[in-house]
């Protein structure tokens, strides 16, 4: 008997606030909404996406979902087709004011532009290859500059499946990085002749000029001032400076690298006026 009047109670409520909930200026009844194809990261991640390429001989694997967002799976399948569209990539830079250029043909492959999502599911994979081997980009440096980007778009799908308006498209920047790229936090000294000793302690992002060597900013001088790090076979660091940077630096002591740490340990100096500027400083990891 308890369980019967539990049971009629519980259906009572359940009634009740079906009612209430239609009755409600605010309720939306999704059983007539249609399918639409999207990629679900652009909506929960970003339209951009940033993608670190390792400078090696294999290519670099990449892949995202397309989806089908119903309120039901599909029941037949459906096919999504998309393109890689200059027009999109136009229209993204106009948009957020970005410079981001095309990614030639020859630094990317696309296994098929075409997914099929099967019935009764609602993801299926798109699989690209992006290329970042000295054979196909003999100077990192000029690849990063440049500001290379793969606009993918999803232009149709089949059985009446609509196309997502905002959730689209996919900007994948991508960016060539050595083992050594990074953020890090620099910490030290800098030892001034005649105005003494003031602390660095700041933030400084190391960026890949080839295999083995990043630049940065040289002690804390400004962005202008910048320096190469070149990590050696041994581990040791060859500093050359670059920029506004003092041609004349000269290292001595230590100047290695921790691959355990993952940080950089420099001593260096330039002669001026009055003697030198000597500056030490550990670049670790964030």
């Amino acid at each position: 008997m308890k369980k019967l009047l539990y049971s009629l109670v519980l259906g009572g409520l359940a009634m009740s606030m079906t009612s209430c909930l239609k009755d409600d200026e605010h309720f939306t009844n999704f059983q007539g909404v249609g399918a639409v194809a999207e990629i679900p990261s652009s909506a929960f991640y970003g339209i951009e996406y940033n993608q670190g390429l390792p400078i090696q001989t294999a290519p670099t694997n990449y892949s995202f979902d397309v989806n089908i967002a119903s309120p039901n799976p599909p029941t037949q399948d459906v096919t999504v087709t998309l393109s890689i569209d200059q027009a999109t990539l136009d229209a993204y830079n106009t948009a957020n004011e970005t410079s981001y250029k095309l990614l030639p043909a020859t630094l990317y492959q696309v296994s098929s532009l075409t997914a099929t999502v099967k019935a009764g599911s609602r993801l299926a994979p798109i699989n690209l290859s992006f290329f970042s081997g000295t054979d196909k980009v003999p100077d990192p440096t000029a690849y990063n500059d440049a500001e290379y980007a793969l606009p993918v778009k999803i232009t149709s799908a089949s059985n009446n499946v609509a196309v997502s308006s905002n959730y689209g498209i996919k900007i994948i920047v991508l960016k060539i990085k050595n083992q050594y790229d990074g953020d890090y936090r620099a910490v030290g000294t800098f030892n001034h002749p005649t105005a003494g000793t003031r602390a660095i302690n700041k933030d400084k992002t190391l960026s890949t000029v080839n295999g083995t060597t990043v630049q940065t900013e040289y002690a804390d001088l400004g962005d202008a001032a910048q320096m190469w790090l070149t990590v050696n076979p041994d581990n040791t660091v060859t500093l050359t400076p670059k920029g506004t940077a003092n041609a004349a630096t000269v290292q001595f002591g230590v100047n290695k690298y921790d691959p355990a740490t993952h940080a950089f340990t420099l001593n260096y100096k330039y002669a001026g006026a009055g003697g030198d500027r000597v500056i030490n400083e550990v670049i670790t990891l964030k």
